[in-house]
């Protein structure tokens, strides 16, 4: 209809592995690599159903995913208590199987009656069930990562993001952004994401406020994770952080 579409696409994805994969061995005291020139491409369909309303001044839209990957390449190091030594590997997953929801809304100059024109909202939720079906290999024993969950990708994931103009030259934005519980392992025993070569979930806050000095020069100052959330992907990441900038443009 006029204010109403839909659509669907399909793809399909093909990544053979790097030399460095499949013979790029590396080895310390401590640390050995196994090797597999044998590594198959990893191949993957993927699939997604849009609907798309247009609300005046506003977009709402709802997208069904879903993807089928196999002979997923993943890089692994596990723990040898007999050789007293870290083993790496690069190993295919089966396959692993994605379904999600994704609910995402965008509006510029909302509640005009009330506020004024110039305050935007947009945002996004998405829930993603994505498990490894089947797998030959294994990081401990055979069968322990078959039903886990695909490493670093959570359940649920969210942003939202308002912003107001509360004169012709200046404009105040709030930011934020949620990432549920994520493993980097394939058969997700690293339950405590908030140490090191962890990954965590996450609440983090952004502020900035814009000033548009003319049509040449521009100037922002802000606060990146204003509510100093301590979260971590393999190493720790920036906490509270103040930022100032000042923009030429002479095109």
């Amino acid at each position: 209809t006029a204010d109403t579409t839909l659509k669907a696409s399909t793809g399909r994805a093909l990544r053979f592995p790097t030399v460095g994969e499949l013979y790029g061995a590396t080895a310390t005291v401590n640390s050995q690599y196994i090797n597999d020139p044998d590594l198959k491409p990893e191949k993957s369909w993927t699939s997604e159903l849009t609907a798309e309303k247009d609300l005046g001044n506003a977009v709402l839209r709802f997208t069904l995913f879903t993807e089928n990957t196999r002979d997923s390449l993943y890089s692994q190091v596990t723990f040898d208590p007999a050789a007293n030594s870290n083993i790496g590997r690069v190993q295919n997953v089966g396959r692993i199987k994605t379904n999600g929801l994704e609910v995402a809304f965008n509006g510029t100059d909302l509640l005009a009656a009330s506020l004024g024109k110039g305050l935007g909202f947009s945002g996004s939720v998405t829930y993603a069930d994505s498990r490894i079906k089947e797998n030959s290999g294994f990081v401990a024993v055979p069968g322990d990562t078959v039903g886990k969950y695909q490493p670093r990708v959570p359940v649920w994931r969210a942003t939202g993001l308002v912003s107001y103009r509360f004169a012709p030259a200046w404009t105040g934005t709030f930011a934020a952004r949620y990432s549920g519980k994520q493993f980097s392992s394939l058969d997700n025993t690293d339950v405590n994401g908030f140490a090191y070569m962890g990954t965590s979930k996450y609440f983090v806050t952004d502020v900035r406020v814009h000033y548009r000095v003319n049509r040449q020069w521009t100037a922002a100052v802000g606060i990146d994770n204003l509510n100093n959330y301590q979260y971590w992907n393999f190493h720790p990441y920036p906490q509270r952080s103040y930022f100032a900038k000042l923009k030429a443009d002479f095109c």
